[in-house]
């Protein structure tokens, strides 16, 4: 009996691969949301994505934090322990010197703790981050984030045993010329609940849901290949010949026309080419019918 204990112990249970995908999936929600939001607080571009989830223990992930930062020690009903939001001051500093007014990023931000001034703004940040960070987690009940006690220095605030084993969901932010880390310590009980709540499956064959596209494998584990085409365009063979780097190839689509994009079964949807997070993106506009195909 003692030995199912220990080893039913969050201290020695691993998620698995869905399950942290399911989390990235949901936090990668709260990193969009927080960086519109934060754009429009500060005025000014602003880049949230993932940069990494791991499961570790409270002790590693202490280790990887720097000397100085502003560590948040956070209270949310749901949760089975405390969660810890840590966000570097290098970032931290930027973002603040943007609310009061500036904007120059040639001079490297300070290495000490936040100022009495300083604290009420970096909370205010801190709590436009945790607002949208309760919206993405809504799936897995009604979350409502307080924060219960700011330290500069991680290492003092032991909240939680070295050995027990957390969650880190790392956040990379870019604000202007600035880059920086904010990082959300989720004790493993509280992630698997997380992971449990935010992962959907997929409707099966007879239930009510979105249909896969004609030629697609239905499996959940299958791959299928996608193209999205721009344009088509005629070219000489001797004009292919002599391409090289640089080359202008002009087509008779319009710049503003929507790509096509295609299953094995042929073209299913009309998209409109964007960037997302520094990648080349498609967003669906709407399927083809029978019209579009004739055109």
């Amino acid at each position: 009996m003692t030995t199912d204990v220990a080893d039913n112990s969050p201290r020695s249970q691993t998620l698995g691969c869905e399950c942290l995908r399911a989390l990235r999936e949901s936090n990668k929600k709260a990193a969009d949301e927080c960086g519109a939001a934060l754009a429009d607080c500060l005025r000014c571009p602003v880049e949230v994505e993932i940069a990494s989830i791991d499961q570790l223990a409270y002790g590693d992930f202490l280790n990887k934090l720097p000397r100085a930062s502003c560590y948040n020690l956070l209270r949310a009903a749901p949760a089975d322990g405390p969660l810890l939001l840590d966000v570097e001051l290098s970032i931290l500093y930027p973002m603040i010197d943007r609310m009061l007014g500036g904007g120059c990023d040639d001079d490297p931000p300070p290495r000490r703790p936040l100022s009495e001034i300083e604290l009420p703004l970096a909370a205010r940040l801190v709590r436009l981050f945790l607002d949208r960070l309760s919206r993405a987690w809504n799936g897995a009940g009604d979350w409502e984030f307080e924060v219960t006690e700011v330290e500069s220095n991680p290492r003092l605030l032991r909240a939680l045993p070295s050995d027990e084993s957390v969650v880190s969901i790392d956040f990379r932010l870019t604000v202007g010329q600035r880059r920086g880390m904010a990082r959300l310590c989720v004790p493993y009980r509280t992630a698997a609940r997380l992971s449990a709540g935010n992962c959907a499956a997929p409707p099966r064959d007879g239930t009510p849901g979105a249909q896969p596209p004609e030629g697609a494998a239905r499996k959940d584990d299958s791959t299928i290949e996608l193209r999205v085409t721009l344009a088509v365009a005629p070219i000489a063979s001797a004009e292919l010949a002599t391409l090289r780097v640089g080359d202008i190839i002009a087509t008779e689509v319009d710049a503003g026309s929507p790509a096509l994009v295609s299953f094995p079964g042929g073209p299913k949807f009309l998209a409109k080419p964007a960037v997302c997070a520094g990648r080349n993106v498609v967003r669906i506009a709407g399927p083809i019918v029978e019209s579009d195909e004739a055109a």
